[in-house]
């Protein structure tokens, strides 16, 4: 029977799903800074998926006379339709050093107005991205500070705002130190997080939640945390039930053999003897007495 201890499978799965996306992690990486790694990479990624597409009244106006007219219906039409957004992105999209701080605090991605070369070009089109919607928020030169400019928010709050009311801290009425774009800008680069935003007379939670003093998105270093927890949770599961799991899966101890994959929607627990899939990302074995009855 085989140890059930997932690091090194699922570090080697890690490494073969990152080629796929187009990027290499150092073997030499410990488990931990691999996965760190991979999800820094993978959460500035926008999947392939067909969402709600709409321009801000500011956005709008400037649209139909703009000079990169075609480019932002390009970019528009494959937000619509479910295309390739990523190939707008930061040519460093695929750098795990590469930290996105608008992203991180604002939840807010950038594209690059040229269609010919990848991530290059000095037109930046900002948009607010969840899984159901692609809010194109305006048009901006990239410039020093444009990506800590709390116009972004702005536009939210006032065309967007029911994007807003979840983030919204009602007990709060103002904000301390009060910091232009470039000097928030300096704060983010140096790693801090400023946490909130007054945006009017409202006060709200950064959506993105923030980042670490590494640069790293927290929401990255929590999903991380949340990974590894559950890995090793498992794994303890395995150990202590493993006589009522052969007996559950009709499968001889000895030729159970678990791995880690890559599903289509989340992490799954895969048994490869029987080919079955066991568990999805956070799920968990019942408990080893509920096993026996099963």
């Amino acid at each position: 029977m085989n140890n059930y201890i997932f690091e090194n499978q699922f570090k080697q799965e890690i490494h073969r799903e990152a080629a796929k996306i187009g990027f290499k992690i150092a073997a030499s990486k410990s488990f931990k800074d691999t996965l760190l790694d991979f999800l820094t990479v993978r959460m500035k990624l926008i999947d392939n998926k067909p969402r709600i597409a709409i321009m801000s009244p500011p956005l709008l106006n400037e649209f139909f006379t703009h000079p990169k007219r075609k480019e932002i219906e390009t970019i528009f039409n494959l937000a619509k339709y479910g295309g390739d957004l990523n190939r707008f992105q930061s040519k460093k999209l695929l750098e795990s050093r590469f930290h996105d701080h608008l992203l991180n605090e604002w939840n807010i991605h950038h594209f690059h107005l040229s269609i010919k070369k990848v991530g290059i070009g000095n037109e930046l089109l900002f948009a607010y991205i969840d899984n159901c919607q692609i809010l194109f928020l305006g048009l901006a030169k990239h410039t020093p500070g444009i990506f800590a400019d709390i116009k972004w928010i702005e536009i939210l709050h006032d065309h967007f705002p029911v994007v807003l009311e979840p983030f919204e801290m009602k007990n709060l009425k103002d904000v301390n130190p009060k910091v232009n774009a470039k000097e928030r800008q300096i704060l983010w680069d140096k790693g801090y997080t400023l946490g909130m935003t007054k945006i009017r007379d409202t006060v709200y939670f950064s959506p993105g939640v923030g980042r670490t003093t590494s640069g790293h998105g927290t929401e990255v270093v929590t999903l991380q945390g949340n990974i590894i927890r559950w890995m090793h949770k498992i794994d303890l599961q395995i150990k202590e039930s493993i006589n009522e799991l052969s007996s559950y899966l009709k499968i001889p101890k000895e030729k159970i053999v678990f791995e880690i994959n890559f599903g289509k929607e989340t992490l799954e627990l895969v048994e490869n003897y029987s080919k079955r899939k066991i568990l999805k990302y956070p799920e968990e074995f019942i408990s080893s007495n509920d096993l026996k009855t099963k």
